[in-house]
């Protein structure tokens, strides 16, 4: 996954990226390593996801922070979300009941 461009709305930053689909897993651990960044530099605002239409993921930052800042942010988030998969596959799993032996005696 990759940025595409930010967007700075109101008071927020937009983070769009090219990624179609974020499993939670991947959602929690980009939350997980950005908090520290944010935390490390004093910000004590955090992020959130924010699919809207066909315009892909965007990872929003609730503040819009100094330029210095944003460079930092945006270079680590970027490195964070690099070996996330754009498209990744979905699964489907489905549970069959179990069947039933030939010559099986039911109780």
């Amino acid at each position: 996954m990759k940025v595409l461009r930010r967007e700075e709305i109101w008071i927020h930053t937009h983070f769009v990226t090219d990624c179609a689909y974020l499993p939670d897993h991947s959602a929690r651990e980009i939350r997980r390593k950005m908090d520290r960044v944010l935390d490390k530099l004093g910000i004590v605002f955090g992020i959130h996801f924010d699919a809207r239409g066909d315009e892909g993921l965007r990872i929003v930052l609730e503040c819009i922070p100094l330029p210095e800042t944003m460079a930092e942010i945006e270079s680590s988030l970027e490195k964070t979300i690099e070996p996330v998969p754009a498209r990744p596959r979905r699964t489907h799993v489905e549970i069959e009941p179990p069947k039933r032996r030939n010559g099986a005696k039911r109780r």
